[in-house]
């Protein structure tokens, strides 16, 4: 069996491994940065950061992260103005379109340069330069964002063997639909993967590890702390940092870097762990891109087997969303609301969805969602009344149902009404409320058909 997952991984690494001539053109765009820096007379630089600079990036994988470190003595600048007036000039320079100003606890940038048959995406983040043995110094989050590289980079230099295992468990999450930080997804950021493969030697020995687990919470959570600084984490870190899975970060010894992991995603991860140890096959690493109709296809058959339903018996509605403008992670993060709420309102006005799904393409300022719901529903919906003892309140009641025709019971001491529903048909109910405010303000379109 060690043979066959040895064979599988292989041919998986060579297929996910970069073309790292992409480096030369993201080092061009560093060093212009750097000479813009020096010529503004800013003590800052430009670094490459995240998976690009680790080497740890998965092919076709055209997502860049520039760190533009300033000097403690900037603690009282606005270093985001500062780092767009260079954005500004670099782009002008590189003939950029567009430069982003993306809105956060600091301010960063987004840009795209076109190479040939590639566009590389850039996102520029202004930090303090504060290193680790300092963590406490850190203003913002993203401040320690570069040590990170430098943490992963001690070990990986050390067995280069990592960077593969590392891209193996980044596709692996991706196949699963469990990879990213963005708050719409609340799945493994790279940065976990890096400090887990990092921990446990290999992506087989992660996989292994983790599909032991059975009961899941944050009453019993998975706990790793890779350099031990913590004695009793439980204990130690904020409660409200308290998650299924806690991992020590290796720099910010008091953060819990799987904190905004959900238990969701954890418990697919742990599934798609078994199943792939029980059975391994590519296909847990073959990414498959997301076809609606498909999708409801295969939903649908799952239907028939879980709850006995013929097509006869279900609704299928979709919706399909322009989107707002914005960062892909704040405007996924309200698309995912609209799903959750639609699902939310179904379910309060006695629609029961037996499947749903939702997809997200950030590029195209689009989404799609479906909902398979069940045709079982009465025509009718029963009205608690005031107890039969509230005399003025029963018969005002009692008065406005006789006149709307609307047959009346008494059940115990109170009265109730049997009242026709106003929505039996799930397209005109979403179609309604879509437009409402809630859910009309966090899109720009939405189309229910």
């Amino acid at each position: 069996m060690v043979d066959k997952y040895v064979k599988i991984l292989e041919s998986v690494k060579d297929k996910i491994r970069p073309d790292n001539s992409i480096l030369v053109d993201v080092d061009s765009v560093v060093d212009r940065i750097n000479k813009l820096l020096k010529k503004s007379k800013l003590v800052a630089e430009c670094v490459k950061g995240g998976s690009i600079a680790k080497g740890t990036f998965l092919k076709n994988d055209y997502d860049i992260d520039l760190f533009v470190r300033y000097n403690q003595s900037y603690i009282e600048y606005d270093i985001s103005e500062l780092t767009e007036k260079i954005l500004k000039i670099l782009c002008k320079e590189l003939k950029v379109k567009k430069l982003d100003r993306i809105h956060g606890s600091r301010d960063y940038f987004q840009f795209e340069q076109k190479k040939k048959n590639k566009i590389l995406n850039f996102e520029v983040i202004p930090v303090i330069l504060v290193h680790a043995q300092n963590h406490n110094e850190a203003l913002n989050i993203t401040d320690l964002s570069p040590e990170h590289v430098t943490w992963v980079k001690k070990y990986t230099d050390k067995n280069s063997k990592l960077t593969d295992e590392i891209r193996l468990a980044k596709q692996f999450c991706k196949t699963n639909g469990v990879y990213g930080a963005e708050s719409y997804v609340n799945g493994f950021s790279g940065h976990i993967l890096d400090i887990l493969i990092i921990y446990y030697g290999s992506f087989i020995n992660l996989l292994k590890a983790f599909s032991k687990y059975e009961d899941i919470s944050v009453n019993k959570p998975i706990i790793i702390d890779p350099e031990k600084h913590q004695k009793n984490p439980l204990k130690d870190l904020n409660q409200s940092k308290i998650s299924p899975l806690i991992i020590i970060d290796p720099i910010q010894t008091e953060r819990n870097s799987a904190a905004a992991l959900s238990r969701e995603k954890l418990i697919i991860f742990i599934d798609a762990a078994k199943r792939f140890l029980e059975k391994p096959s590519k296909d847990f690493f073959e990414i498959k891109k997301f076809e609606i109709k498909k999708d409801i296809s295969e939903k649908t058959k799952n239907v028939k087997v879980n709850y006995s339903k013929t097509i006869s018996q279900i609704n299928i509605v979709q919706a399909n969303i322009e989107t707002l403008d914005g960062s892909k992670d704040v405007v996924g993060t309200k698309v995912l609301k609209v799903y959750e709420t639609l699902i939310e309102q179904m379910q309060l006005n006695d629609f029961k969805v037996l499947a749903s799904n939702w997809n997200f393409i950030f590029d195209k300022r689009f989404a799609e969602m479906y909902f398979i719901v069940d045709k079982n529903m009465s025509k009718e919906v029963e009205q608690e009344g005031p107890p039969i003892s509230a005399k003025i309140d029963y018969e005002k009641f009692l008065k406005k149902h006789t006149e709307l025709k609307h047959k009346t019971c008494i059940k115990g001491n109170r009265i109730y009404a049997v009242m026709p529903r106003k929505y039996v048909d799930p397209k005109i109910f979403l179609q309604d409320l879509c437009k409402q405010e809630f859910i009309s303000r966090r899109t720009k379109n939405i189309k229910i058909i």
